[in-house]
């Protein structure tokens, strides 16, 4: 209890740092992208990298199961994303931003810092393995749905899976997987910039939610209920399905969290960037980054005691 606490503690600072800052205009729309850029493309890589690679080699079998388990959880969500949009009747130039949203959660900016502070190494070791697949999906179907919606003409390639994240995971597997040790030298300094991306990422996430106007995300009633789902319904299912295939052991606990994290904020900026449903898109994103605040210790809590 008291690690969720502190974990608690230190998002909620973070980011009302990063809310001051932007109200005060002491961090521009220009900064705030590039500190977005600096996490997505060499921090958020670094941490992956170097928690993978000084991982005890005993943790070779549950990496596997977490390959697994990451399509089991995609192929569930993309299913129930469809359904889901259509009984809730989404206009069909909003229906892919929707999918999108329900299926993709914030795991570089909230995730790995929230697993980092409660789980230690091995909790970033995890959603690492687990990040190959939302890399993959993401970059080919993710743009897919939000393209289908948009009025761009730019189409899904090959290369937009070629990112650092997907690269710094990919390589850290191959020499997880081959029993290499890599030098002092080498490791710390990976280490040390992957250090700053917790306190960072939470920063850029209070900058983001302060650009936002609240009245108009809190007046889209569809995104409540799209809201529960993501950050409570789902997690809480997936917690007690996989605890009876996995146990009540980590490994079913950071699926849960990884499960539950608030809309990516990389839905919304791909909307804005094809005009596909800008305001329901970044509207999401805003609305479940501040209710994970509350269901976050929420889903600890079953966790913990139910």
């Amino acid at each position: 209890m008291n690690a969720l606490i502190t974990t608690m503690m230190k998002i909620v600072v973070c980011m009302a740092i990063g809310f001051l800052l932007r109200k005060i205009n002491l961090l521009s729309e220009a900064a705030i992208k590039g500190f977005s850029a600096l996490i997505v493309h060499v921090t958020a890589p670094c941490l992956l990298f170097a928690s993978i690679v000084t991982m005890d080699h005993s943790e070779f079998q549950n990496a596997v199961t977490l390959l697994w388990a990451g399509v089991i959880v995609y192929v569930v969500l993309v299913v129930l994303a469809v359904l889901i949009t259509r009984l809730l009747r989404v206009p069909t130039r909003s229906r892919g931003v929707y999918q999108a949203a329900l299926i993709f959660g914030n795991v570089s900016f909230l995730g790995i810092p929230l697993a980092q502070s409660l789980y230690g190494a091995v909790g970033v070791f995890y959603i690492a393995v687990l990040n190959i697949h939302f890399n993959l999906l993401f970059f080919s179907y993710g743009n897919y749905l939000i393209m289908s919606s948009g009025e761009q003409g730019e189409r899904f390639t090959p290369r937009k899976l070629l990112n650092s994240g997907l690269i710094s995971i990919v390589l850290a597997m191959i020499i997880f997987f081959l029993g290499i040790r890599l030098p002092e030298v080498i490791l710390s300094p990976i280490e040390f910039t992957g250090s700053i991306t917790s306190p960072l990422s939470m920063i850029v996430i209070g900058c983001s939610t302060a650009g936002y106007s609240l009245k108009d995300v809190f007046r889209q009633k569809k995104l409540y209920l799209l809201s529960a789902l993501r950050l409570l319904i789902y997690p809480i299912a997936a917690y007690y399905a996989f605890r009876l295939f996995l146990g009540n052991n980590l490994l079913t606990q950071i699926l849960s969290i990884y499960i539950g994290m608030p809309t990516a904020s990389v839905v919304g900026m791909t909307a804005i960037a094809y005009n596909a449903d800008s305001e329901s898109s970044t509207s999401c994103v805003a609305m479940t980054t501040i209710f994970s605040l509350a269901t976050i210790p929420i889903l600890y809590l079953v966790m913990k005691y139910l």
